[in-house]
């Protein structure tokens, strides 16, 4: 049988092969990337391949020092010795790949939670990602343990745009959590940073949402998953005013237009931006994306019958915004290669904005009816209270609007309004089939627009009134409900025009 001994140096070579390998262990880990070194450090601990390294070291010891102790069980020398080997390799090998498996799985747990706030950092200062969108997606429903500071790193504005541009989806998923949302100590600044990438993107599901919805954009596709992530988030009431998502949008909006950076493009000949074909400009301008986010998010609400404030308003603020940039130029106006329906962009949104809010209108309206027979309409809604301010505030708005927008385009934004109310009253057909035969409740509604509009113009500015008077003025009476509504309407606002 013999005994252990060094034999012929075959052990110094497997000593200095640990040592090889503890070198390597080192040095791959010194040369790692330092978003690489946290992670590895975040989810991997050291003390598995100090055993290891110790139970190898000790199995190597055992083979080769001359203890003078024969083989158990009467095996030979030779698998005695091979087996030791062996078993000193797969040692230092099992916690190679625990390692490596614990790194994959990524879990953070409430003892390493508190540190990720490093990897987060690490990868801010180096400008790479790649691990905090691994770390993020393994961990997806539970960092709402998240600490705060890490938080505020993970959706600082840096990392929240190049993460945007690689992986759109990454921090609205996130936000579409509402336990991972209502953790968040300063969960405003972190949907304003998203919200804001998200308009600025080329590849973002806002973009997609709208695009998908408006046109603008061919060849786009919208994506089951950017479907349900925004149904989650800005077409879900409960998230949308839990977000307070309506802020950053309008922020966004209202910030852009002020800046001045679009006003020489956007008061020239707007052939490109409203384009239905093809690619058209306002598929990448945040104020057209951000107002018809809006109006994606008020329908959901209206469709999901919420009593709450979902901010109307701020389609108004827009709508000011840019009228205050909108320049009346005779030769851009009346050139015989524009739009004569709205010739220039900013023409275009102020015609979009008051077109969403009679859209809006019909859909609070439609919703309002109720299966009875014969059917009624319930009484306007919050929202519908809201709308019928909002739109009216934009009519007040443009009525002085001279040198802003053409005569002939005041009066038709102000027409729409006068018709929608004469609409309710003697044709709702015109709204939606559905409410040809409502039998009662929609006098309601008509007095809700017109009390609206009454107290807007009431006692107001001489050119204000003027242009309230002109666009009922310009009234088609040969339409059946204009000419049996006309009188009514004109003693109805005897005292304002």
């Amino acid at each position: 049988m013999g005994r252990y001994s060094f034999g012929d140096g075959g052990g110094a070579v497997d000593f200095a092969a640990l040592l090889a390998f503890a070198s390597i262990l080192l040095a791959a880990f010194a040369i790692a990337r330092p978003v690489q070194r946290r992670s590895l450090g975040l989810f991997v601990s050291a003390w598995p391949l100090i055993i290891a390294f110790l139970i190898s070291l000790s199995l190597l010891i055992c083979r080769d020092a001359p203890f003078g102790v024969k083989p158990p069980f009467g095996w030979s020398l030779s698998v005695v010795q091979f087996s030791l080997t062996l078993g000193a390799f797969l040692v230092l090998i099992a916690a190679a790949v625990w390692c490596w498996i614990t790194w994959h799985r990524g879990k953070l747990t409430d003892r390493n939670i508190g540190r990720v706030e490093g990897v987060f950092t690490a990868a801010l200062r180096e400008r790479e990602f790649d691990e905090v969108e691994r770390i993020v997606r393994k961990n997806q429903r539970g960092l709402e343990r998240l600490p705060s500071d890490a938080a505020s790193v993970l959706f600082n504005r840096a990392m929240v745009a190049s993460l945007v541009d690689a992986h759109p989806l990454l921090h609205l998923e996130l936000l579409s959590e509402i336990r991972f949302l209502k953790s968040l100590e300063n969960r405003s600044a972190a949907v304003d940073a998203v919200v804001r990438e998200l308009l600025r993107s080329s590849v973002s599901p806002l973009r997609s949402a709208v695009v998908s919805r408006y046109g603008g954009l061919e060849h786009l596709k919208y994506t089951e998953a950017e479907s349900r992530l925004m149904e989650a988030t800005f077409q879900n009431p409960e998230w949308y005013l839990e977000a307070r998502a309506h802020y950053p949008l309008v922020i966004s909006a209202v910030g852009a237009l002020r800046t001045g950076a679009y006003d020489a493009v956007y008061n020239s000949i707007g052939r490109d931006y409203e384009a239905r074909q093809g690619t058209s400009a306002r598929s990448n301008c945040p104020v057209y994306l951000a107002a018809k986010t809006e109006v994606l998010a008020i329908e959901a609400a209206i469709r999901k019958r919420s009593g709450a404030d979902f901010y109307v308003s701020d389609l108004c603020d827009i709508f000011r915004s840019v009228l205050e940039r909108s320049q009346f130029k005779n030769d851009v106006w009346e050139n015989p290669l524009g739009n004569r329906e709205f010739p220039t962009p900013y023409a275009y949104l102020l015609y979009e904005i008051t077109a969403d809010l009679r859209h809006l209108s019909e859909r609070a309206v439609g919703e309002a009816m109720c299966d009875a027979t014969p059917p009624t309409v319930e009484p306007p809604s919050r929202i519908a209270q809201d709308l019928a301010q909002c739109w009216s505030f934009c009519l007040w708005v443009i009525a002085d609007s001279v040198g802003r927008v053409s005569p002939d385009f005041r009066r038709d934004i102000i027409k729409q309004y006068l018709l929608f109310i004469l609409e309710l009253g003697w044709q709702p057909s015109e709204i939606s089939f559905r409410l040809a035969h409502v039998a009662d409740g929609l006098q309601t509604w008509r007095d809700l627009f017109l009390g609206e509009l009454r107290a807007r113009f009431r006692g107001d500015r001489v050119e204000r009134v003027n242009a309230l008077r002109g666009a009922m003025g310009s009234l088609d009476q040969g339409k059946r409900h204009v000419s049996e509504g006309y009188s009514w309407l004109e003693a109805s606002l005897t005292e304002t025009i």
